[in-house]
């Protein structure tokens, strides 16, 4: 029975590869329209981020692809015709259809990807369920891949196994706004009227990564007693916790704490412009953050443990106190919301966000579109 049903999934996989095959012809035939497709799977039905910044910008013929994996064949199919009919294709992640379709000649695919700097490894560096063959072949196509800044330009070309030619510091579009003073001050009102509970506090930001293990989700644990927190923390302090998207489990039941709440349904860059610190491990939130100046305590209580290397020099490179153990936490917070190591900050977004002036989007905008007027 075993051997019968093997041989069948046999068969699908190869029926699968040939209607493929066929499709990706029968879709060469059709004209390459003079349009740019933005393709995520970050969300379901919007763009996220810095794609949804560079959409905005572009004053062009566009049609947007925002669908989570899995895809259904349909879908797959509906994604594999936009590819190869649209003469622009900017994505944010991964485009997984690209390492068994060739693009036609003429056609650019740019890469914004979804965070800035360079801070754990990350393709072809890091573990991963693909594939060394697939992982270069998801990425080999690449026209553009934008970084935030000349330092790490290095980094991206060796974990998606391009050429350094390829890789172009021209900024992170969604971090225009945080550099905006106007554009901060408004989004931190209107997060104050939506969360009053946030006025005239002092705010700890905690925003933890996910884990993995072997390319697998793994759930997080962050080895916090939250109750001992809330007594410890003085009515004047508040901490928020916002959770990274793929992590759905809250760490407590809603209203539980009066000194910690869970807002991880607010947009991080408003908690930023809210925050008088951030508390994080390895996301690349640091980045962000930094730009705002906000100072940074690193709370990673499983580093000995993490499966990911990193770019930077985790104890020398990092723009704050690290911190390993829940009853050291406390204090490195007080300390850097009373003495923040700004010149570390400074140097450290010198070298990890240099290319994050404020223009960032009207350059990759300005790119994408000269590729339709060529």
């Amino acid at each position: 029975m075993k051997t019968l049903i093997d041989l069948l999934k046999t068969v699908k996989r190869a029926l699968t590869r040939t209607v493929i095959r066929l499709c990706n012809g029968l879709f060469r035939l059709l004209p390459v329209q003079n349009r740019v497709l933005f393709y995520t799977i970050r969300a379901d039905g919007r763009l996220l981020e810095n794609s949804d910044c560079v959409f905005r910008a572009c004053n062009c013929k566009k049609v947007v692809f925002a669908h989570m994996l899995p895809h259904s064949f349909l879908l797959s199919l509906r994604a594999r015709r936009l590819m190869l009919t649209s003469r622009v294709i900017v994505t944010d992640d991964y485009l997984k259809y690209c390492r068994d379709t060739t693009l036609r000649n003429g056609q650019k695919l740019v890469q914004l990807w979804h965070a800035p700097g360079a801070f754990k490894c990350f393709g072809l560096d890091a573990p991963s369920r693909l594939s060394e063959t697939q992982e270069r072949a998801t990425h080999a196509q690449y026209t553009d891949v934008c970084v935030s800044s000349e330092t790490v330009r290095r980094y991206y070309a060796q974990a998606f196994g391009v050429p350094l030619s390829v890789v172009k510091p021209l900024g992170t579009p969604r971090t225009d706004a945080l550099l905006d003073r106007d554009a901060r001050r408004a989004a931190k009102d209107a997060l104050l009227e939506r969360c009053p509970c946030l006025r005239n506090k002092t705010v700890y930001l905690y925003a933890p990564t996910f884990r993995e293990q072997n390319g697998q989700l793994v759930p997080f644990d962050p080895q916090l007693d939250f109750a001992a927190l809330e007594e410890m923390l003085r009515d004047d302090e508040l901490l928020v916790i916002t959770r990274h998207p793929v992590m759905k489990t809250p760490f407590f039941q809603d209203g539980r704490y009066c000194r910690i709440v869970d807002l991880t349904n607010e947009p991080t860059d408003a908690l930023l412009c809210a925050a008088d610190v951030l508390i994080t491990d390895y996301s690349s939130v640091l980045f962000d953050a930094a730009l705002c100046g906000v100072p940074c305590v690193f709370y990673c209580p499983d580093r000995r443990e993490y499966e990911r290397s990193f770019y930077l020099d985790f104890d020398n490179d990092l723009p704050g106190e690290i911190v390993e153990t829940a009853d050291a936490l406390l204090g490195a917070i007080r300390r850097a919301a009373a003495d923040p190591e700004n010149e570390k900050l400074r140097a450290f977004c010198s070298a990890q966000m240099s290319a994050c002036d404020g223009g960032a989007t009207k350059r990759i905008a300005a790119r994408i579109c000269s590729y339709l007027n060529a």
